[in-house]
């Protein structure tokens, strides 16, 4: 019992990001992999990441059993992508995805084979990513998982140029995550459905994708993706040669973001104008 409770104690000081105090209890069990796990995630979250390496292969090396074994190599993967090792990274990810197999844990299965997707992205190898996103979705549970799994593909087509493809597959994620995502979610990938269109100069289908998002957020009180929306429009407006369009939607876009005071508005419109 003392193991665990010590244990929730670290997790529960990583959640609320008290870094150094979960360091501090995780030292006080140098013999248990899982604490080696909690040290490492704290290291990650102080951006100490050769450090965060060395515990995840410490876990390792202590011989978990799974999950903990899983997400070891998945924890010390995502370190060495952040620190640029794509090849260390991937491999660390096919062995996630080997114990995976193994143990029949389908959700992780799949998961592995996304991170090793995004890795090859990560690296500029967009068919091998495709690949990996592609394995991943024969996983896929539910229209969640589904959705990620199609958004992840689309970004891997448009790499490869193939924009009907790209589209096709943002709109498959869309429409999935309109019934089950979060309207965090499903505005992001709206949004990057209406940039697909308007690269494609289909500029009425841009359109309304736009249009549909702006309800959508006016109806679920989503001010900052109204406004959002609105700069992404403009630039498709502009593009269309539609100025006055596009200078509207702006004045809209700066008076949301007026009241809103929120950073990553600010700085998109700056950029846009």
């Amino acid at each position: 019992m003392a193991k665990d409770a010590a244990l929730e104690s670290c997790d529960t000081a990583l959640r609320n990001r008290q870094y150094a105090q979960a360091i501090q209890m995780a030292e006080k069990h140098a013999n248990q992999a899982e604490f080696w796990l909690c040290k490492g995630r704290a290291q990650s979250g102080l951006a100490q990441n050769a450090a965060a390496q060395q515990s995840f292969k410490q876990a390792i090396s202590l011989k978990p059993e799974g999950l903990d074994l899983i997400s070891a190599h998945m924890l010390l993967g995502n370190a060495q992508l952040e620190a640029k090792v794509h090849e260390a990274a991937i491999d660390s990810y096919q062995q996630a995805l080997k114990f995976s197999e193994q143990q029949n844990m389908r959700r992780y299965t799949r998961i592995a084979h996304n991170l090793i997707g995004e890795a090859y992205f990560d690296l500029g190898q967009y068919a091998q990513a495709l690949n990996a996103f592609e394995n991943g979705e024969k996983l896929a549970m539910n229209d969640d998982e589904r959705a990620d799994s199609h958004i992840h593909e689309a970004m891997a087509y448009q790499q490869l140029q193939q924009a009907d493809k790209a589209i096709e597959y943002q709109l498959k994620g869309v429409m999935m995550l309109r019934k089950s995502g979060t309207p965090d979610q499903y505005a992001e990938a709206s949004l990057t459905l209406g940039k697909l269109f308007a690269e494609k100069k289909d500029y009425a289908s841009a359109d309304k994708t736009y249009q549909r998002l702006m309800e959508y957020a006016a109806d679920n009180g989503g001010d900052f993706y109204e406004a959002k929306t609105a700069i992404y429009w403009a630039e498709s407006k502009r593009a269309q040669g539609d100025t006055a369009g596009a200078q509207q939607l702006m004045q809209q876009a700066e008076t949301m973001a007026a009241k809103l005071k929120d950073g990553e508005l600010d700085a998109l419109l700056l950029k846009a104008k």
